[in-house]
């Protein structure tokens, strides 16, 4: 039988108190914990309000984002390096080198299948004009931080592979769908790194702290990709092929949660044979239907 109207039950006669402040009396509760808190305890939520404790203990789980000078990327450091490296010798060496290395189509279709890694580490030469170092310090420039986050979150080994692997499908795509191909740079590979990076944000989206960051790199990749439809001689298919291998990467490699991040081996080894093999299939139909005129159209 219900109380009369305008009477109080036992339960609410009840004098509560603040958890954190035992001498005042307080009906307000933290709406994810149900402790008692009083206003100055309170702190609000985007839904209801929380108490300290629980802010701190979201704070602590929260994926934490870093800027490249805060990570330990030894990879990422290295892949810089390198890339420096051969754009020094494609100082001395000129064109000879480039294209001895570069992503071109009719080369791979004789079987110098190499190329399609290789022609990651290289950039435009310095006869390109002033384009051409603004090719490489971007590149690098985004995956300092980018490459340094994804290290980070998945480290050393499994980021190395990423970098390859994406690198590998971005210019296998560029080769498989397009008539003639002649590509290098390492931004198929970046692209790769940032659609693994927006995954893993995506994957915990309902943390307020990922959604800035995922915002930022959705404006990255709509920015450049809207330049690569405008601008002839970037190449969008590498970028897209790029992205789009690193996020079903990332997508086998990671679980989603916080308390165990790691996807297990047998998934992320399946994911990656089948990303790869994806590649090699792109790259095996283009070669079999390859004719040199193409490169003349």
């Amino acid at each position: 039988m219900n109380p009369p109207e305008g009477t109080q039950t036992a339960e609410e006669n009840v004098e509560t108190y603040c958890y954190g402040h035992p001498d005042r009396p307080t009906k307000l509760q933290c709406t994810r914990c149900d402790r008692y808190i009083c206003g100055q305890c309170a702190i609000q939520a985007s839904v209801g309000q929380h108490c300290p404790e629980c802010v701190a203990e979201a704070r602590k789980s929260a994926p934490k984002v870093r800027t490249a000078m805060a990570v330990n990327a030894p990879v990422t450091r290295a892949i810089i390096a390198l890339t420096v490296a051969v754009y020094v010798v494609e100082l001395f060496g000129g064109n000879e080198f480039v294209n001895r290395f570069t992503s071109l189509a009719p080369a791979i279709a004789d079987g110098e299948v190499y190329r399609l890694l290789t022609s990651v580490f290289l950039h435009l030469p310095l006869s390109e004009g002033g384009y051409a170092i603004m090719h490489i310090v971007f590149n690098m420039y985004i995956l300092s931080i980018y490459g340094a986050q994804v290290e980070q979150l998945f480290g050393s080994a499994r980021y190395a592979f990423l970098y390859l692997a994406t690198g590998f499908f971005a210019s296998a795509a560029s080769y498989g769908l397009q008539q003639c191909s002649n590509g290098l740079g390492a931004s198929g590979a970046v692209f790769g790194i940032v659609g693994v990076l927006m995954v893993y944000l995506y994957n915990r989206r309902s943390s307020r702290v990922v959604d800035p960051h995922l915002q930022s790199l959705w404006l990255f990749v709509l920015i450049n990709l809207a330049l690569g439809f405008t601008i002839a001689r970037i190449d969008n298919i590498a970028h897209i092929g790029g992205l789009v291998s690193g996020a079903a990467l990332a997508f086998g490699f990671d679980r989603g949660r916080l308390s165990e991040p790691k996807a297990p081996a047998p998934l992320q080894i399946a994911t990656a044979v089948v990303v790869l093999v994806i590649g090699a299939g792109l790259v095996v139909q283009r070669t079999g239907m390859f004719e040199l005129a193409d490169c003349f159209r």
